[in-house]
């Protein structure tokens, strides 16, 4: 089934300008999207219903944020993560996640940790999935309530999330994250920081291993 792009605003529970942010970045981590969409102010304007000073405020918080840049031509775009970028950002991850994990499995309730577990179980579909994954990672963050963390690794999350549809491309890639987000889950159902944190490691090193070899393919294919 095709998905549509509605980033339209309804009512204000937060800034008008991050609710345009939180809008477009799940945008960008979904897909809709993608990497090198030209983004201009009036078709977000038009999309998002708010006014062209809220778009511009989002425009330059998502620039900090690195998911979008200055586009060759004019305005901005979806940022184009090369492989260097990519190596940099999983190098953060692999020093940020694991400590999320341990702090999910030390302050998360058991509410939480059976959230967090369903986002592992058998989806129909591979958007399925990938939804999944990404909602598992909000939780783990959510739940490891460190707000200094949540502001470093959400951002992280977002970039990465947009690569995942190019990972599970690799041989092998999508059966073995499967079973390494599982092997996270059963660590934190057993409450124990140490497997978990690295459980995180485990999974981060082999998903920067397979980010990094399909956007190497994709910079080949580009030029």
């Amino acid at each position: 089934m095709d998905r549509k792009l509605d980033l339209a605003i309804e009512r204000p529970t937060e800034s008008v300008p991050e609710m345009v942010v939180r809008r477009i970045s799940r945008a960008i981590a979904d897909g809709l999207l993608p990497p090198g969409r030209q983004l201009t102010e009036r078709e977000l304007t038009e999309l998002t219903g708010v006014s062209r000073t809220s778009v511009r405020e989002a425009m330059r918080h998502l620039q900090t944020l690195g998911l979008v840049e200055a586009s060759p031509s004019r305005g901005v775009r979806v940022a184009v993560l090369g492989s260097a970028e990519v190596r940099e950002i999983y190098e953060v991850r692999d020093a940020l996640e694991p400590a999320a994990a341990e702090l999910f499995v030390l302050r998360a309730t058991d509410d939480e940790v059976a959230a967090l577990v369903e986002k592992v179980q058998p989806r129909a579909t591979g958007d399925e999935r990938l939804r999944a994954i990404f909602e598992f990672d909000e939780l783990l963050v959510a739940g490891a309530r460190n707000t200094l963390l949540a502001s470093m690794l959400s951002p992280l999350h977002t970039r990465i999330h947009a690569l995942r549809s190019l990972s599970v491309t690799i041989p092998g890639r999508r059966e073995a994250s499967i079973k390494e987000y599982r092997d996270l889950a059963d660590a934190i159902v057993d409450r124990s920081p140490e497997r978990a944190a690295e459980a995180s490691h485990r999974h981060v090193r082999a998903a920067a291993k397979a980010a990094l070899e399909a956007v190497k393919i994709l910079e080949k294919q580009r030029q």
